[in-house]
């Protein structure tokens, strides 16, 4: 058994997530058939071949959380729905649904709501859009960082375009907005019907979003032509879009019209599906969320056995020798042993009983030797089940530690790779540009007749090996119009995870493109700020590609008075008389998962002649990170 569909969606300050889903899950059981109302916590016999186990959590913090886990059963195996909602009453509330497929059958016999059919060689079935998901998307302001998550495509006007530029470019956003181009003279109401078509088993998954004429024009003007949206076209926008980059670019798939033209929509329709379930799968959950998911996970086994010693098993409950069901997840493992371990205990509870209630007459049977022996026989499995308890109790505490510590290994690796192969990409293109400048130079030295000056020049500006040997330059005031003005240590911390001196390099560019910057400010060469600079740099001054460089920090943090706080460094009372200004400006020196070493500073070229580097260091916290 495998996830086959995964969505984690918030929604919007003011709704109650709890209530909302628990409506919901009731509708959608009473759409089954299922005519069950409450959805209290503890095991809930559904019908005959399901299941419903509901845990609840109540910290201190006055936060609550549910999970919601249906087990289905059916000639192809098992179906497992879990939908986790939690609300804290500070930060949005947020759902997340989960559907678990067996392997494939012969003779699949599937819910209604779902769509079943093999789509690989890995032998998996098809998990359509849960139809819970699709009407908590219809009835809820649904989000995903800042892009909207609706059931159905959003329409995009000119007054719209910058809140989906913003959507599109904003760093919380973890699923892909599917942005699609009109069609020449189709009417709007048709190519929304169309794209709903195409996109709709990208539901809970993606944004969705149709643009009108107006809204593809101003989106074409906004963007380079890298990222444009050509007619009739539907462009995937994976997270941490740059529009700025070329090389970005590569990321955000484009379907072209002719290829929609000439395509089934329901083969489409199943492409956009599986690629967009391949990347929510292989995402790591949100911090907060998979926070939340190990408490419920090790709550589920022992609220499980606390409904089962207070309710014995109804007549539809699965006893252990009901036959295998396949592979489940560890969730349901864990409460299927802590079930089997209860009834093996209800089992000798009940042979207790009924020895008390004929020990006299047995004992004037056998006579007190043969009564001695049968009960200490019966002491002795029952110290047997106790002691089968405790180890299932332990094993299952110890497997769970070492699932977590495997996913976050995972998490890990994936969020390395995808970085890495980003970083590789870029470096291929800054170094074929380089090679094709420096070949030009040459030639131009080379007729001049200055190539040792040009190979002194080059030596006195060797990239750092370190960031402690960064920090040493700085100090000495190699960069004049540079002054660092942070703790070094966050800076220290980074070679730790950079033994060659890569990000130590990078970041030296990066300075030496801000020093460039404010003295160009200082002789009157140029009178924008650093991006516009980046953008059209002075020729002679050393420039860096514009995508690396963000003038501000995202909205969230922005408005958050504690991460705002995390961003406020020194710099002279010349220039601030309190001593400290917030920084938002900042490089993207690399990507690395939770690393991702980042360098704030304040540019006061227009007044001091300066620009102030206050951090050197880890990427720090977000909204969206603890």
């Amino acid at each position: 058994m495998a996830v086959g569909y995964r969505s984690i969606f918030s929604l919007r300050r003011g709704q109650d997530a709890v209530r909302l889903t628990a409506e919901q899950l009731r509708s959608w059981l009473a759409l089954k058939g299922y005519g069950f109302v409450a959805v209290a916590p503890g095991v809930h016999e559904v019908a005959e071949h399901a299941q419903l186990v509901v845990t609840e959590l109540h910290p201190h913090d006055g936060s609550r959380s549910l999970r919601y886990r249906l087990t289905e059963s059916s000639s192809a195996g098992e179906w497992v729905t879990t939908v986790t909602v939690h609300s804290d009453g500070m930060e949005d509330d947020w759902v997340w649904v989960d559907v678990n497929a067996p392997s494939s059958a012969p003779r699949p016999a599937a819910p209604p709501e779902r769509l079943v059919k093999e789509v690989d060689a890995a032998d998996a079935w098809w998990t359509g859009v849960p139809h819970m998901v699709r009407e908590i998307l219809s009835v809820a302001d649904a989000c995903d960082g800042e892009m909207i998550l609706a059931a159905r495509p959003t329409l995009v006007t000119v007054g719209d375009v910058d809140g989906l530029i913003s959507a599109i470019c904003d760093p919380g956003r973890r699923g892909t907005a599917l942005v699609a181009a009109p069609i020449p003279d189709v009417p709007v109401p048709r190519l929304i019907g169309h794209v709903e078509q195409l996109t709709r088993e990208c539901v809970g998954l993606a944004g969705i979003f149709v643009l009108d004429t107006g809204a593809a024009a101003k989106l074409e003007e906004s963007f380079a032509p890298s990222h444009s949206v050509p007619l009739g076209a539907i462009r995937t926008f994976l997270p941490e879009v740059d529009p700025a980059s070329a090389v970005d670019a590569r990321r955000h798939r484009v379907l072209l019209a002719r290829t929609i033209a000439e395509q089934a929509p329901g083969k489409l329709a199943h492409l956009l599906g599986r690629a967009n379930r391949s990347r929510a799968l292989n995402l790591p959950l949100p911090s907060h969320v998979a926070q939340v998911d190990r408490m419920l996970s090790r709550e589920e086994p022992a609220a499980v056995l606390r409904a089962i010693q207070e309710t014995p098993p109804g007549p539809f409950a699965r006893r252990p020798d009901d036959g295998p069901a396949g592979p489940a997840p560890v969730g349901q493992v864990a409460t299927t042993a802590v079930r089997e371990v209860a009834i093996a205990g209800e089992l000798l509870t009940s042979l207790v009983s009924e020895f008390q209630s004929a020990a006299s007459s047995a004992y004037a049977a056998g006579g007190p030797d043969d009564m001695t022996a049968r009960f200490r026989e019966l002491l002795a499995e029952g110290r047997g089940v106790l002691r089968g308890y405790r180890e299932i109790s332990r094993r299952f505490a110890a497997l769970q530690d070492m699932l977590e510590e495997v996913e976050d290994d995972r998490d890990h690796v994936r969020a390395r790779l995808e970085d890495e192969q980003l970083d590789h990409a870029e470096t291929q293109a800054e170094l074929l540009n380089a090679k094709l400048e420096l070949d030009r130079l040459r030639g131009v030295l080379a007729r001049a007749g200055r190539v040792d000056q040009t190979r002194a020049a080059l030596a006195a500006v060797q990239s750092p090996g370190s960031f402690a040997e960064l920090l040493e330059r700085l100090d000495e005031h190699v960069l004049s119009c540079v002054a660092f003005t942070g703790d070094p240590k966050n800076a220290l911390e980074l070679d730790d995870f950079d033994p060659l001196g890569t990000w130590a390099a990078r970041a030296r560019d990066m300075l030496r493109v801000l020093d460039g910057y404010a003295a160009a400010r200082r002789r009157g060469e140029f009178s924008k700020g650093v991006h516009a600079y980046l953008g059209h740099t002075p020729p002679g001054r050393p420039g860096y590609a514009p995508g690396a460089h963000s003038t501000q920090e995202s909205d969230s943090v922005e408005r958050s008075p504690r991460l705002r706080k995390l961003r406020v460094f020194p710099v002279p009372r010349d220039v601030r008389p309190d001593g400290a200004i917030f920084m938002g400006a900042h490089f993207k020196i690399a990507r690395k998962g939770l690393v991702s070493p980042r360098m704030h500073y304040h540019d006061d070229a227009a007044h001091t002649g300066k620009i102030y580097l206050g951090y050197i260091g880890k990427h720090l916290p977000n909204a969206h990170t603890n």
